[in-house]
């Protein structure tokens, strides 16, 4: 009792638990996906922000790089910047604007202090550091856009830490000689404030092409990985080693619980567009790119799909209840059934009984019925066959005997004779046939043989007068190059060549020299065998469908009983073979057969 519950309810409960995983997997599809589309946004807005800020910082620099400087010049030559340096003294994202000439030494250096004013400050060399180097190996044109990192001062990072970009253009005089270059130190603290602040459920990364971290919601530093003896939590919580901004592109996809999504900051396209005052193309170099990388962690993730989870599981809870209640009461009525059946089956018995004995007698009353309508059918075949197929080597013996009756020559005479002996060869083949289908109708089964279709083919030659000299005008030629045997009926083969040979010498062309080919091929693994004539051929458009019928001639004027090919095809598919045809009038004909 308890099994076939048991066995009940999961017949029940299994396919609404495949379905309810199904309809649960495809929303919470969904709903990742539309998550996804909200960190995507997400992403696409901070990184169009950043886009702006560095396009503004390029700009900027592309305005210095417009000037023209003294031939010579000191600090005191470039009084006529002050203007210039009290709007940067006003823009609180401008750090520090320095010249430097062409041996790395600073000839101007202008710093916001930590009051938030921009003063002078004492020159420095910067020759070794490799945004100078670079940049002064810049041509007129180009704009030097660097890597984010920490400032530094005498070789020292600046405290309180302070992350930097820089701008580098060179500069000329009006000779349009080179005279150094202007660097603009850009402060990104407010930034990446700015860039931090969350409007999606993701935490926030904003990644170089060395896939570091340079800025992150969740650290305690930007720039973190600068900063000396810093070891911080988010080296081991967070991974992007499988990031790649060049290779992988813009990409969202679900990782070890957590959803991640990378855009990168792309601003080629306002590159190409950005020109000098000149008029001039700007080729702005960046040492880096960079990508907004937002993950949605584990915890998050799950918090978001929870009150799925939970219909998903309030859902099974009361279909586990009701099917419960519904595999009872099935159990219950299936008995009450069974009962009922039980008695059911007894009254039944004798009824039973009587009815097994008639229909016994019935189907034996039928078999016998239809055994006798085959063998009436066979018995048919048989004399269409024996008739049809008697005629031509009969009617051969009968052109050979008048030929020698009507011959005088006595040498001429010896050479007709084996002819006739030939004939009454294939005769005697032909009746053991014969004798071998009777044996075959009385055992209700038709044996089959690996038979050569070459010997079969030159056996019935020899039952036509046509094909019995050398010095005939019609020939029969083989291709049979592809394969020679077949395993069919001797006996309904030897009808199929007969049949075919007969049609072709009877529905001859005048005026050419006629023939038959038979050619064997392999096609889709089965053996085809083609037999082509150069007759008179056939106008399928009028006879094709009647073709193969029983009585159905189509050249009046040449005798026949319109059997030959229906008894092919009969003889064909009764073993599972098939025949097509392909003719044309006055061209000839071309049969396929499949076996």
């Amino acid at each position: 009792m308890c099994k076939k519950y048991l066995n009940v309810f999961l017949l029940l409960y299994l396919p609404l638990l495949l379905l309810s995983l199904f309809l649960f997997y495809n929303e919470r599809t969904e709903r990742i996906a539309y998550l996804t589309r909200i960190e995507e946004q997400s992403a696409l807005s901070k990184s169009n922000f950043l886009k702006s800020v560095f396009y503004y910082f390029i700009n900027n620099a592309n305005y210095w790089s417009s000037l023209t400087f003294p031939q010579d010049f000191d600090k005191d030559d470039l009084l006529f910047l002050r203007p210039y340096l009290e709007v940067i003294n006003g823009m609180s994202v401008y750090d520090q604007f320095r010249m430097i000439d062409l041996k790395g030494m600073e000839v101007l250096r202008y710093q916001r202090q930590e009051d938030g004013r921009m003063e002078f400050f004492p020159l420095q060399n910067k020759s070794h550091r490799d945004y100078v180097r670079q940049g002064l190996g810049l041509e007129k044109g180009d704009i030097l856009l660097t890597r984010i990192n920490l400032n530094q001062e005498n070789n020292t990072i600046e405290r309180p830490y302070k992350p930097i970009i820089r701008t580098v253009v060179p500069i000329f005089d009006s000779l349009d000689r080179k005279k150094g270059v202007v660097v603009l130190n850009y402060n990104m603290r407010e930034i990446f404030e700015s860039l931090k602040q969350p409007i999606s459920e993701g935490e926030i990364y904003l990644i170089d092409s060395n896939l570091q971290i340079n800025s992150s919601s969740v650290s305690e530093f930007d720039m973190a990985f600068e900063v000396p003896g810093f070891r911080d939590s988010i080296i081991k919580r967070v991974r992007l080693d499988g990031f790649g901004l060049a290779a992988d592109g813009d990409t969202s996809y679900v990782k070890n619980g957590a959803l991640w999504t990378l855009k990168s900051i792309d601003f080629n396209s306002e590159d190409r567009s950005l020109k000098s005052f000149s008029g001039k193309s700007v080729n702005v170099i960046k040492n880096t790119d960079w990508a907004i990388v937002q993950k949605v962690s584990p915890e998050r993730l799950n918090a978001y799909l929870w009150p799925l989870y939970k219909n998903s599981i309030v859902f099974n809870f009361f279909l586990i209840v009701v099917l419960a209640g519904v595999s009872y009461t099935y159990i219950t009525y299936q008995r009450q059934k069974r009962h009922f059946f039980r008695e059911l089956k007894t009254n039944n018995k004798v009824l039973s009984t009587h009815k097994k004995e008639l229909e016994s007698v019935n189907r034996e009353f039928k078999q016998t019925n239809h055994r006798l309508r085959l063998r009436n059918k066979q018995l048919k075949e048989f004399n269409h066959l024996v008739s049809h197929n008697l005629r031509a080597p009969v009617t051969s013996m009968s052109v050979i005997v008048d030929m020698i009756k009507s011959e005088k020559e006595h040498y001429k005479i010896q050479e007709l004779v084996p002819k006739l002996d030939q004939i009454s060869n294939s005769i005697t083949m032909l009746t053991e046939d014969i004798s071998e289908y009777v044996t075959i109708l009385d055992s209700d089964k038709v044996d089959l043989q690996k038979i050569n279709i070459y010997e079969k083919i030159e056996s019935v030659r020899k039952e036509f007068s046509e094909t019995l000299f050398q010095d005939s005008d019609f020939k029969i030629i083989y291709k049979l190059d592809a394969w020679k045997t077949v395993v069919f009926s001797k006996f309904y083969l030897r009808s199929i060549f007969e049949n075919l040979i007969s049609n072709a010498i009877k529905y001859r062309r005048k005026g050419v020299t006629s023939h038959i080919i038979f050619e064997s091929a392999f096609e889709d693994g089965k053996k085809v065998l083609y037999v082509r004539d150069n007759g008179l051929g056939i106008d399928l458009r009028r006879h094709g469908d009647n073709l193969f019928k029983l009585y159905k001639r189509f050249h009046r004027d040449i005798s026949g009983k319109g059997m030959g090919l229906f008894l092919v095809k009969s003889q064909l598919e009764s073993l599972d073979a098939t025949i097509s045809v392909e003719s044309q009038p006055n061209i000839g004909t071309t049969f396929k057969i499949e076996f």
